[in-house]
């Protein structure tokens, strides 16, 4: 499909249903496959350069991910999930009522066998949220709709097994 193919079946998509979500994540180096059914996330670090969020946005990120893994990440072996967010672009609310917008997120996921201190696996987490008009008042919530994009990508790249299934 050509490019102009794709953007207009975008734009139609994004004018019917207000949002569309394009993901940009990757495996880095895979978490292993026993561990996929056995592991869970006991902890969420989170870390990030110099990004306009508002003050509460750490404990909201922390807590937004883990609920989210809580769904995906169900075993007894315990993990500790290393964030790192090096991008976090919001829309403007005023553009976004006219024209429409975006929502960027871009970072990584180390998960750590807390047992061990070793990492058992990497993740490059990216998700792009383009929204109409329609969709002002949803992608107004940005740091939560990109802080359950991380945990939704993350569960997707790591436990895709267990996202099948619920």
């Amino acid at each position: 499909m050509n490019a102009a193919k794709m953007a207009a079946l975008l734009g139609l998509a994004t004018m019917a249903s207000g949002c569309v979500s394009l993901s940009r994540s990757a495996a880095v180096d895979d978490l292993p496959a026993d561990w996929r059914t056995q592991a869970r996330i006991s902890e969420v670090r989170l870390s990030r350069g110099e990004l306009k969020v508002t003050d509460g946005f750490d404990g909201l990120f922390r807590q937004r991910v883990q609920a989210k893994l809580d769904g995906c990440a169900k075993g007894d072996r315990a993990l500790r999930l290393e964030a790192r967010l090096d991008r976090f672009d919001k829309a403007n609310p005023a553009m976004t009522a006219l024209v429409g917008g975006a929502n960027v997120l871009r970072g990584k996921a180390r998960l750590v066998d807390v047992r061990t201190g070793k990492v058992v696996g990497d993740y490059a987490i990216g998700k792009t949220i383009v929204g109409s008009r329609l969709a002002v008042i949803k992608m107004g919530e940005a740091e939560e709709q990109l802080s359950d994009a991380f945990g939704e990508e993350l569960c997707a790249q790591a436990f895709p097994a267990a996202v099948a299934t619920r």
